[in-house]
């Protein structure tokens, strides 16, 4: 799929997304005279206003300016295309509120109705425009906002602001997967192959030393995921963050539970998250219908625990905790878990509420024999979830 498409794509729905809906639009309207842009310069836009005072027009223009256009021509044209967009807006806004007020007039049928406070209400708002006139039109929404709600809160408008920021959090986190020595600064081990190639230059008298070190070798990844009815949206957000991480996702084994356990690893090859979701939904009967931790770990350590459960796999379970089922076999199941793997990661949503307390009898069960307990609600969260995983797959 090209960039443009990407773009028309983020478009849709954006009319009530606030600033940020508004900056991508406007991205939009760059791309479609010939700017060169990507969704990292959309974020990276959002970003910047986060830190100036959008009411000072200079500086609004100057941040999109500074982010947006990559290029002297198209930093030469990007001035005239904002007033254009600007105008294009104004006119689109002037004419829907005349449409508005057609509707109004013909729904009054002439009647002359005197609507209470009108006029109070009117000139307040002309005092706001008054100061802040050239926003019109430019609707409020910080990207700090989006980061710190809850995603289970989230409307179709928030959605496609937060696809663009959770593929920039994956970013920083690639780790290397070779098994093979690389050259080492520290001392260590000799590197004496590399010695004598060098000593060749010298007449066979080796001046310099040369070390080994071993690249961090890579550990396995399992991810069970609960996706009942309350865990839906989070699975959704939360699933393409850690396949996102370079070197870990692509091989990841991937499995969900709600009554009962179900491999996803293979089918995501072949969809997207959330069509393997609505694939599994209608296949599988009673699914979201409650949870049933314990069994479903019971399936997974039966059948397929005997192949990944080893001292080099790191285990994440990603539930808000509430389970149906038998609370001796959750804590026999979590028990042996974490008795045979590496580490144990629980993410739960529940957890980012600083008042939070694991009253649930699932919960508590399970927490002595988990590693790691991590808040996974919102993209703020899910930022220190990335960093975790990726130290300690690397470690």
């Amino acid at each position: 799929m090209s960039n443009k498409k990407r773009i028309s794509d983020t478009q849709d729905n954006t009319t009530h997304a606030g600033l940020a809906g508004w900056v991508i639009h406007f991205a939009g309207f760059l791309k479609d005279n010939g700017f060169t842009l990507f969704q990292s310069s959309i974020h990276d836009a959002l970003r910047s206003l986060e830190e100036i005072d959008i009411t000072r027009k200079e500086d609004f223009l100057a941040s999109l300016r500074a982010t947006l256009a990559k290029t002297d021509l198209e930093w030469h044209c990007f001035i005239d295309l904002f007033k254009q967009f600007l105008k294009r807006e104004e006119e689109s806004a002037k004419k829907a509120d005349d449409n508005t007020k057609k509707q109004d007039s013909n729904e009054q049928d002439g009647s002359n109705k005197i609507i209470p406070h009108a006029h109070t209400e009117q000139s307040a708002g002309m005092t706001d425009t008054n100061n802040k006139k050239w926003l019109e039109g430019i609707p409020y929404s910080p990207v700090s906002m989006i980061e710190k709600k809850d995603l289970s809160r989230f409307n179709n408008s928030d959605i496609k602001i937060a696809q663009l920021a959770l593929k920039r959090i994956t970013e920083p986190f690639r780790i290397n997967v070779s098994h093979r020595a690389k050259k080492g600064a520290r001392i260590g081990k000799m590197d004496f192959p590399r010695i004598m190639r060098k000593s060749f230059k010298n007449a066979g008298t080796p001046i310099e030393l040369f070390y080994r070190e071993k690249k961090k070798k890579l550990k396995k990844l399992v991810v069970l995921t609960d996706v009942s009815g309350s865990m839906d949206q989070y699975t959704r957000f939360v699933l393409p963050l850690v396949l996102g991480l370079r070197g870990v996702g692509p091989k990841a084994e991937v499995f969900a539970f709600s009554t009962s356990l179900v491999r996803l690893t293979f089918i995501l090859h072949h969809l997207s998250i959330d069509k393997a979701l609505e694939s599994i939904a209608k296949d599988v009967p009673d699914w979201s219908g409650g949870t049933k931790i314990g069994y479903s770990l019971h399936q997974f350590t039966k059948t397929y625990g005997k192949r990944l459960l080893t001292h080099r796999t790191v285990v994440i379970i990603l539930s808000d905790g509430w389970d149906l089922g038998g609370k001796e076999l959750l804590r026999r199941e979590m028990e042996l878990i974490n008795k045979k793997a590496n580490s144990v990661i629980w993410l739960n949503p529940l957890a980012g509420d600083s008042d939070y307390r694991p009253v649930c009898h699932g919960m508590r069960i399970a927490l002595p024999y988990v590693d790691y307990f991590l808040p996974a609600n919102s993209l703020e969260s899910l930022k220190k979830v990335a960093m975790t995983i990726s130290g300690i797959m690397a470690m």
